[in-house]
């Protein structure tokens, strides 16, 4: 279920949109479609001055280039302070945040019984706790805002699709998923809305898996498959 009335005032303005893991890959050519859409697109990576430098730098070429709003901005997804802080620089420099992509996440190849718990628990702090902490950061304006919109990038995982040896990475996105459902049911009566996007699995992804067609605000196509849930709208590429 969505707000029709919320969706066509979030998509009649130009929005200020926050990818998270930008620096390649799914993250970075979302950031890039998004921002030759005409959003103001915030692409979240971590050090930005130091090995994401020429990943920071390539976007601001990109911008100036193509006259596009896309801007690098610090944000490690496993640090609540650094969550925060790239919540409050969007603030401050555009007054509000209108849609959150959760885009970053980590994987780990081999056999499930050879990761120690640690490692499975690592998994589980980028891809599900990293969604939690950068939340916590751009709930309380969005409520305040009263509209907004979490897209999820989930996996094909969730939907069927599991070949052997990914089982942490695995089990952290149905984890996610889950969370992104239950997120849902308890933002809808604010006016935020969620998506859960399931790319397409590729023996090259992510950078050859293609991006649909940007609607504003929303990562949406004709192209997707839509089953809806209370609350939810999910995509299949």
């Amino acid at each position: 279920m969505s707000n029709a009335n919320n969706s066509d005032a979030v998509t009649s303005q130009k929005a200020v949109i926050l990818v998270t893991g930008a620096s390649s890959g799914f993250g970075r050519l979302t950031a890039e479609a998004l921002a030759k859409a005409d959003h103001t697109v915030y692409a979240s990576m971590r050090d930005v001055t130091g090995r994401n430098a020429k990943n920071a730098a390539e976007m601001a070429a990109t911008s100036a280039r193509d006259g596009v709003d896309l801007r690098a901005v610090e944000l490690d997804v496993q640090s609540e302070p650094s969550a925060n802080a790239a919540a409050e620089q969007i603030i401050a420099e555009t007054g509000r945040i209108d849609v959150v992509v959760h885009n970053a996440g980590h994987m780990m190849f081999g056999p499930a019984e050879a990761f120690t718990p640690e490692q499975f628990a690592q998994q589980y702090d980028v891809n599900v706790l990293g969604t939690q902490r950068v939340n916590r950061a751009v709930l309380p304006l969005m409520r305040k805002q009263k509209q907004g919109l979490l897209v999820w990038l989930s996996s094909s995982s969730s939907a069927g699709g599991t070949p052997p040896y990914l089982s942490p990475y695995f089990a952290a996105k149905a984890a996610m998923d889950a969370l992104a459902v239950q997120y849902a049911r308890e933002l809808s009566r604010w006016g935020i809305e969620t998506s859960i996007v399931v790319p397409a699995p590729s023996p090259r992804a992510p950078t050859t898996l293609p991006i649909p067609a940007v609607r504003p605000t929303r990562l949406a196509s004709r192209g997707f498959r839509r089953r809806s849930a209370k609350g939810v709208r999910r995509h299949r590429a």
